[in-house]
């Protein structure tokens, strides 16, 4: 384990976290889902860099998934989209940690498992917990 990656990655998601609220863009639609839909562009660019043409078209497929993910948590309302997200995210750290078992990809860092999947998880458990914590807007038309 890389343990200067790990915590490095865990400054980088409080860093991410706190910047969001601060700028108040966790109130917003699309930082979270944008940003979840950055990440397998990371494993596309270290697939392009390593040569490895198999592990890109891989890594695209599943690269898909988290698109996607993302598109549907943009799209959906407020509740729903923080789950989608939160999974999003958790989903993404499960596949940082089990990534070098399904297939190699020769340009990938070996610190960048622990550093992305600290960020991911970090943030999938902040989006949760913002799930569970988010009351449901009630508008004038539900009142009457």
């Amino acid at each position: 384990m890389n343990l200067p990656a790990l915590i490095i990655g865990i400054v980088v998601a409080i860093y991410v976290i706190a910047r969001f609220k601060k700028n108040r863009l966790e109130k917003g639609k699309l930082a979270y889902p944008l940003l979840l839909a950055t990440f397998p562009v990371y494993y596309w660019v270290f697939a392009i860099y390593g040569s490895d043409y198999d592990a890109l078209l891989a890594e695209a497929l599943i690269g898909v998934l988290f698109i996607g993910i993302s598109l549907a948590a943009y799209q959906s309302q407020r509740k729903v989209s923080l789950i989608l997200l939160g999974f999003g995210y958790i989903g993404h750290a499960i596949y940082d940690a089990v990534h070098d078992s399904l297939f190699i990809n020769a340009g990938t860092p070996t610190w960048w498992p622990e550093f992305c999947g600290a960020v991911d998880i970090l943030i999938g458990i902040y989006i949760v917990y913002l799930a569970t914590t988010t009351q449901p807007r009630v508008s004038s038309k539900d009142i009457a």
